[in-house]
């Protein structure tokens, strides 16, 4: 597999040196060329191959989708990382442009001084995982037998007890639970397509994004399930045949009051290094609903969302993983792989058939 060709666009010198950095540890990637601004990344594009651009989300002359629909307009096939940490004007259309396959989103990475360890090196890994699976589909020279490494979940004991599984000829669930990041919202809309408007039970997303990005990405998934999809609200009744997304940087759990389930949101300390936390929905809804429950861990990088599902199996509930072939990154689904708290793995497509049969409850 050969280094991908690389451009860093970005106003700030410091975003760019600390782009740099990452992207020369990942081993994926060339020395990037640098471009302060959208126009000067275009200019580039013209006069050499670039494989991958990763650009603020907001340049001195255009916004990212600008960016995006310039690259569209001009047949470039480069794929685009957009690198975020505060709402987006166009956040509705950036979702939309998901699907293409070539645009990514990750959150951008604190400057030296400003973000800890932990924090560059969880973005290294995010932004490996995005070089790997351009590499392997959407780009470069990939070597036929190469597989993505899967990080390995930190808490997971040598020793493991398999969870018992459920029958999901005879499993009917009362809530479904959703978790994801990396290359989750395109993972998302092909998990959705086959739902049709269907669901006798009400299903709640904790999917890793900053703040304005998730109520566009509620509107795209009722757009494409017929479902009504929204941010979730404080004290709101979940309902059934509602979808409910967690809001950028709000904790989701749900809670019992006077005889209804409803949505708590709060803007605690992070766990797992996010928030929101897929955990907290999980082991909020095992808690409540029991062996009714079921989860699906989606694409993501870490293990958010495998003490959650560990919560749902203990619980006597149902748990569902993205395979590692379809996965942008492995690491949430191979966390609750590693565990053996899960049920049945597939790729999208599959999923989408079992998330159509549980949710209409057939």
């Amino acid at each position: 597999m050969r280094p991908l060709n690389t451009l860093i666009a970005a106003a700030s010198v410091e975003l760019r040196v600390r782009v740099r950095e990452a992207l020369e540890a990942t081993l994926n990637a060339d020395i990037p060329k640098i471009a302060a601004t959208g126009r000067i990344a275009l200019q580039m594009l013209e006069h050499g191959s670039i494989d991958v651009m990763v650009a603020e989300s907001n340049l001195p002359d255009m916004s990212d989708i600008e960016l995006f629909n310039e690259l569209d307009l001009r047949g470039f096939t480069t794929h685009l990382i957009v690198l975020s940490r505060t709402p987006m004007v166009n956040a509705r259309e950036s979702v939309l442009r998901l699907k293409s396959g070539r645009l990514h989103f990750l959150e951008s990475p604190g400057i030296a001084g400003k973000s800890t360890d932990d924090d560059f090196k969880r973005f290294i890994i995010q932004v490996r995982g995005v070089l790997e699976k351009i590499s392997l589909f959407g780009g470069g020279n990939p070597a036929r037998d190469f597989e993505p490494p899967i990080e390995p979940p930190r808490s997971v004991p040598k020793t493991l007890t398999p969870a018992i599984k459920v029958n999901f000829e005879t499993f009917r669930p009362k809530v479904i639970v959703i978790g994801c990041s990396t290359g989750g919202p395109a993972a998302l809309e092909v998990v959705f397509s086959r739902v049709k408007g269907r669901s006798h039970v009400p299903i709640l997303i904790v999917q890793h994004m900053p703040p304005g990005f998730t109520e566009s990405l509620a509107a795209r998934i009722q757009m494409v399930s017929g479902l009504k999809a929204s941010e979730g609200r404080p004290g709101e009744a979940i309902k059934a045949g509602h979808v409910y997304v967690a809001p950028g940087d709000y904790h989701m759990r749900l809670v019992q009051d006077f005889g209804e389930v409803v949505i708590h949101l709060d803007h605690g300390p992070k766990r797992n290094s996010v928030r929101p936390s897929v955990d907290f929905i999980f082991e909020s809804a095992a808690h409540i609903y029991g062996r009714s429950t079921l989860g699906f861990v989606l694409t993501g990088m870490g293990e958010d969302g495998l003490t959650g599902s560990q919560a749902i199996k203990k619980g006597g509930g149902a748990v569902i993983i993205q395979d590692r072939d379809s996965s942008v990154v492995w690491g949430m689904p191979g966390a609750v792989h590693g565990a053996g708290s899960f049920d049945t793995m597939g790729d999208l497509e599959r999923l989408a058939d079992l998330l159509s049969v549980m949710a209409a409850g057939r």
